[in-house]
C-alpha cells in the first residue's frame, strides 16, 4: 500500500471519529444538564483539523530532508556496489531503509498528535469564551517557542556585542 493511501485511510478514520464526536456533542446538547459541554466539544474537534494539518506542513521539510538523505545514501551505495538488480540483500541498506521509514513515520505521528492536542486545547478554550490569541500565547508549544526565541536572541545579541566595537 503506498504511503498516500495509508495517509488517506488514516484521514478518513479521523474524519469518521470526528463525526462521532460531533454526533455525541449534538446528543449532549439535547439534554439540559449536559448542553454546556456540547459547544466546547464541537469547537475542540473542529479545531483539531487545521492544527494537525499545519503541524504536518511544518514537519514535512524535515521528513523530506531525511528521505532525501536516505535516498542519497542509497545512490552512493549503488555507485560503490553496482549490480543489475534494483533489490538488495545488504543488511545495512535494509536496516537504514527501515530506520528512515520508521523515523519519518514517527516524526509525522508525533507532530500530528501534537497538532491534535493543541487544536483540541485551543478549540475547547475558545468555546469557553477565551480569546484565540490569549489561548495560543499560553499553549505549551508557544511557551517552548518563546524560550527558543529568547535563547536565540540572547545568543545573537551576545555574539553581536562581542563582534562590534
Amino acid at each position: 500500500m503506498p504511503p498516500t493511501a495509508a495517509y488517506l485511510v488514516a484521514f478518513m478514520i479521523w474524519l469518521f471519529v470526528a463525526c462521532l464526536v460531533w454526533l455525541a456533542a449534538g446528543l449532549l446538547y439535547l439534554l439540559t444538564e449536559t448542553s454546556s459541554l456540547s459547544r466546547p466539544l464541537c469547537f475542540a474537534m473542529a479545531a483539531t483539523f487545521p492544527f494537525v494539518i499545519l503541524y504536518q506542513i511544518l514537519a514535512a521539510p524535515f521528513v523530506a530532508g531525511i528521505l532525501v538523505a536516505a535516498w542519497g545514501l542509497w545512490r552512493l551505495w549503488r555507485l560503490l556496489d553496482p549490480s543489475a538488480s534494483t533489490t538488495t540483500e545488504n543488511p545495512y541498506v535494509i536496516g537504514i531503509s527501515i530506520g528512515v521509514a520508521s523515523l519519518s513515520f514517527g516524526i509525522m505521528l508525533a507532530t500530528s498528535l501534537t497538532g491534535f492536542y493543541e487544536g483540541w486545547r485551543a478549540g475547547w478554550s475558545c468555546a469557553r469564551g477565551r480569546r484565540f490569541q490569549e489561548v495560543m500565547w499560553e499553549g505549551p508549544i508557544a511557551r517552548r517557542l518563546r524560550q527558543l526565541l529568547r535563547v536565540s536572541r540572547a545568543a545573537l545579541h551576545g555574539s553581536a556585542k562581542t563582534t562590534t566595537p
